[in-house]
């Protein structure tokens, strides 16, 4: 697709995979090529709606966890007991939560790094550059706020398809 990465990916059995900026449904497609060209299988939270059927079937064979956004349901909960009693695990996100353009982003994936204490790796979409940016590793999560900060610094470096994202 003529894309490229860059950066250190990290030879870990456990962390978060952050895709930012999160601006088309492109991004998924991305990201998917970007995962099996590394041979990982990595699980990811998307909305309940995309998991109806037909699509709903690729979904979960793709490793998606349907997430119900409309309220709480305990999903940092839930994805801090899958990374307990899981001996490998790599979750991605997308922390904006949405395609379009965001004041706040979720804080769910900083929350579920610092409950499992888990490292989150940035890996940040250029579609100015065609390139997916492995950021520095973010190890030390034992601050949320600080978590999603620093993520957001990193996707600073990206550009989003088009208006929405970062």
């Amino acid at each position: 697709m003529g894309w490229r990465m860059s950066g250190e990916f990290p030879n870990r059995p456990k962390f978060i995979i952050a895709v930012a900026p999160h601006s088309s449904n492109i991004d998924f497609v991305l990201t998917m090529g970007v995962i099996m060209s590394l041979g990982l299988r990595c699980a990811f939270l998307a909305k309940a709606s995309l998991f109806r059927f037909p699509l709903g079937v690729l979904m979960r064979l793709f490793g998606g966890i349907p997430v119900d956004r409309s309220s709480s349901h305990g999903v940092v909960e839930q994805m801090v007991e899958r990374f307990q009693d899981s001996a490998q695990l790599v979750l991605g996100i997308a922390p904006e939560g949405t395609r379009q353009k965001v004041q706040r982003w979720r804080s769910g994936f900083a929350q579920i790094a610092q409950s499992a204490n888990i490292p989150v790796q940035p890996a940040i979409v250029d579609y100015r550059q065609k390139r997916v940016v492995f950021s520095a590793l973010i190890e030390d999560v034992s601050d949320a706020d600080a978590t999603l900060r620093a993520l957001q610094a990193a996707a600073a470096q990206g550009a989003p398809r088009r208006g929405g994202g970062a």
